[in-house]
C-alpha cells in the first residue's frame, strides 16, 4: 500500500534530530516538503533506524519510550490496520476523488476499521494513509440519520504527546434529538447521536471515556477506538479519556468540544516562545509580481466557490485582481489555497494581496495591503476549527525571506510545516496548542515567529444555561437596529450578545463572555461597519460616564447601564473627518480612569 522505507527516511531522521536547530534540509527532503538539494545526507534504512535509537536514547531518558511509541503505531505507519473496503466502495471512492478538484493522492486505499450498529443507524469507522506524512479517519452514519465526515492530521502527530491514543473526533454531533435547552440567545436543541472516536497504538485493549452519563468503556479494535452516546443530553460532552494497556493505564491529552459559543478547555498556558535571530522586513511573493504560472489557474475553482470567495475580485481581466493562482502547499490534504494580487481598481497597481483557503465545502478569504503586510514579520499565520475535530487547520503566507517553517508546540515539540510557493497549510492538535509558527531562512536562523495560536473553539468562561435578557436597543437608518443582551456564563460570570441588523445582507452577532473578576482595560468597545453605525462594549464599575470623541474634536457622553453600553452614532459623524476616533472612561467625580482608540477606515482592497 506505501512505501516502508520511504517512509522510514521521512519519520526515523525527525526522531534522531534533538538539537535546538537541527539539519532542517535533511528533515525537509527526507519528508518530501521540498525538492531535494545537493547536501541531502543520504541514508539507507536499516543506518537510518540504528542511528535514530542510538541518537534518541543517548540524548533523552524518554528516548526509549519514544522509540517504543513510533513502533507502537506500527500499524498505521504501515498503513496496514483493520481490513479493505469492498473493491465496490474502494471504486466508488477513488471515482469521487478523481472528479474532485482537491482530491487525495491517486492510490489512495480505505480500510474499515470499525462498524457499530445502533439502533436503526450503522456508524462504520475507515481509515486512510494520503502520501507518507498523512493520516485520515472517515466517519460514515447510514440509516435515520445519514451523514459522512473525515479528518486527516499529520503522522507527525503520532509522535507528540506519547499517549497510545490520538482522539480525531470528538462528540460529533449526528441527527436531531428530542431535548432542547436556553444557552444565552440560542434554544439549541439535542443531537441524535454524538460520536468520539480515534487511532489507538498496538497495544491498547481499552478506552475509558466519561461524561455527564458516566464512564464507558470501549474496546481497542483495528488500532481504533469509537464511541457512540445515543439520546445525549444538551451540552453532554467527554471530559476525560483514559487508554488501558498491559503496562497501565495513561490518560489521553485532548481538547473537550466546544459547545455552543464556547466550550470546556482548561485555562491557556503560556505560548512556548523563541527568539528571533536575524531581522527582516518588506518581503514579497517575487512569483506572483512576476506572474508565473504556478499551481492551476484560478479558473479550476468550482463556479460557486470563485462567486463567494473572490466576490467582486472573481473574473480576472474585468475585476481588481491582477494575477492570482491555486497553490497547494500539501497534496495529502483535500485543501487548496488561493494567492491573488488586487488593486484598488480595475486595472490600477497591485496594492493588496488576498489569500483563500478552499475545501471540498467551501472556505473562507481576507486582503491585506501589499506588500506592507510583511513589513513587521516575514509570515502572515491565521487558523479556522474544524467543528467537533480535535485538530485545527492553521493556513498562511511567507515571503521570499523564508526559507522552511515549523510548528511550536505547547510542550515545547517541533512539528514539521509544509511550504509550498509561498503558502503552508497544517492541521494542529487542540491539545497541543497555543503553539507559534517559527519561519527560518536558508542558513537556519530564526526570522519570524507568529503570535499564539490559541483554541478559539473552546474558553473557560462560556455561555451557561439560561435564557439571555434584553438590556439595551438602539436603532439606525434605514430600518437598521442593534441589541445588547446579557446572561450567565459558565464559572460565575455574564455573557453579552451585540446582534445587529444593518440590512437585509449585512446582519451579524458578537459573543463576549467573561468571569466574575474583571480583566482587561477599563473601557472595551467595539463598533458596526466602517464608519461606525453602532457602539456597544462593557465597562468597568467605578466608570460612571462614557466619553466618545470624534475626529472633528466634539464628544459625546453615555452612561452605562449595568456596565454595558449601546448607542447609534449620529449622521454627521459617520462622514469623513469626524468619524469616531476614540472613547474614554470617567469616574463620577470626573477622573479619567481608562482611555480606548478606535482604528480609521481602512482603504478597500477586494
Amino acid at each position: 500500500m506505501i512505501d516502508v522505507d520511504e517512509l522510514l527516511r521521512t519519520e526515523l531522521p525527525r526522531l534522531a534530530h534533538h538539537d535546538a536547530r537541527p539539519d532542517w534540509d535533511a528533515v525537509v527532503v527526507g519528508s518530501g516538503l521540498q525538492r531535494e538539494r545537493a547536501r541531502r545526507r543520504r541514508l539507507t534504512a536499516g543506518a537510518a533506524l540504528l542511528a535514530a535509537a542510538a541518537v534518541v536514547g543517548l540524548a533523552t531518558p524518554l528516548g526509549a519510550a519514544v522509540a517504543r511509541g513510533l513502533d507502537g503505531f506500527s500499524a498505521w505507519i504501515t498503513g496496514q490496520p483493520g481490513s479493505p473496503v469492498s473493491s465496490q466502495e474502494q471504486q466508488s471512492f477513488d471515482r469521487a476523488n478523481a472528479r474532485s478538484w482537491v482530491s487525495f493522492p491517486h492510490g489512495t486505499k480505505l480500510r474499515r476499521l470499525i462498524a457499530q450498529h445502533v439502533g436503526n443507524t450503522t456508524v462504520e469507522l475507515l481509515g486512510f494513509r494520503s502520501g507518507t506524512s498523512t493520516l485520515c479517519l472517515r466517519l460514515i452514519i447510514q440509516g435515520r440519520s445519514r451523514s459522512s465526515t473525515q479528518s486527516c492530521a499529520p503522522l507527525s502527530a503520532l509522535r507528540v504527546t506519547g499517549a497510545p491514543v490520538r482522539v480525531f473526533f470528538i462528540d460529533h454531533a449526528v441527527g436531531k434529538g428530542t431535548k432542547r435547552a436556553w444557552y444565552g440567545v440560542e434554544h439549541i436543541r439535542s443531537s441524535n447521536l454524538q460520536i468520539t472516536a480515534g487511532v489507538a497504538a498496538d497495544g491498547v485493549q481499552t478506552v475509558t471515556l466519561e461524561d455527564e452519563h458516566g464512564r464507558h468503556d470501549v474496546a481497542a479494535r483495528s488500532n481504533a477506538f469509537l464511541y457512540v452516546a445515543t439520546a445525549p443530553e444538551v451540552a453532554q460532552r467527554v471530559r476525560s479519556i483514559s487508554a488501558h494497556t498491559a503496562a497501565g493505564t495513561v490518560r489521553v491529552p485532548f481538547s473537550p468540544s466546544p459547545f455552543g459559543f464556547g466550550g470546556l478547555s482548561a485555562p491557556s498556558a503560556a505560548a512556548p516562545t523563541v527568539a528571533v535571530e536575524r531581522k527582516v522586513s518588506g518581503g514579497k511573493v517575487g512569483w506572483l509580481e512576476r506572474r508565473e504560472s504556478r499551481g492551476r489557474a484560478l479558473s479550476v475553482l468550482p463556479r460557486r466557490t470563485r462567486q463567494s470567495l473572490l466576490g467582486a475580485r472573481r473574473f480576472q481581466g474585468r475585476s481588481k485582481i491582477v494575477f492570482g493562482r491555486v497553490v497547494t502547499p500539501d497534496s495529502t490534504i483535500p485543501t487548496r489555497m488561493v494567492l491573488t494580487l488586487n488593486a484598488h481598481h480595475v486595472g490600477g497597481p497591485a496594492a493588496g494581496l488576498c489569500t483563500a483557503v478552499v475545501g471540498p465545502s467551501g472556505g473562507g478569504s481576507g486582503c491585506a495591503p501589499y506588500p506592507g503586510l510583511f513589513k513587521t514579520s516575514p509570515i502572515s499565520v491565521g487558523m479556522s476549527g474544524s467543528g467537533a475535530g480535535e485538530f485545527v487547520l492553521i493556513d498562511g503566507v511567507a515571503s521570499d525571506e523564508v526559507d522552511h517553517l515549523r510548528a511550536l508546540l505547547s510542550g515545547g515539540e517541533m512539528s514539521p510545516v509544509p511550504l509550498v510557493d509561498n503558502a503552508f497549510l497544517v492541521n494542529l492538535s487542540r491539545s497541543n496548542l497555543p503553539a507559534r509558527i517559527i519561519a527560518y531562512d536558508r542558513d537556519g536562523k530564526v526570522i519570524g515567529v507568529s503570535e499564539p495560536l490559541r483554541d478559539f473553539l473552546g474558553s473557560r468562561n462560556a455561555p451557561a444555561r439560561g435564557r439571555a435578557i434584553e438590556l439595551l436597543h438602539a436603532t439606525g437608518p434605514s430600518g437598521a437596529h442593534s441589541e445588547l443582551l446579557v446572561g450567565k456564563a459558565t464559572g460565575g460570570g455574564e455573557c453579552s450578545y451585540v446582534r445587529h441588523f444593518i440590512s437585509k445582507l449585512v446582519t451579524g452577532m458578537t459573543v463576549s463572555c467573561q468571569g466574575p473578576r474583571w480583566s482587561g482595560g477599563p473601557v472595551q468597545l467595539s463598533t458596526e461597519q466602517s464608519p461606525a453605525l453602532f457602539v456597544s462594549g462593557r465597562v468597568r464599575s467605578d466608570v460612571a460616564v462614557v466619553r466618545l470623541r470624534f475626529a472633528d474634536g466634539s464628544t459625546s457622553a453615555l452612561r452605562p447601564t449595568r456596565g454595558y453600553v449601546l448607542a447609534t452614532i449620529p449622521a454627521r459623524h459617520r462622514q469623513p473627518g469626524h468619524d469616531l476616533v476614540g472613547a474614554e472612561g470617567l469616574t463620577r467625580d470626573g477622573h479619567t480612569v481608562g482611555r480606548q482608540t478606535f482604528p480609521r477606515p481602512p482603504a478597500t482592497i477586494r
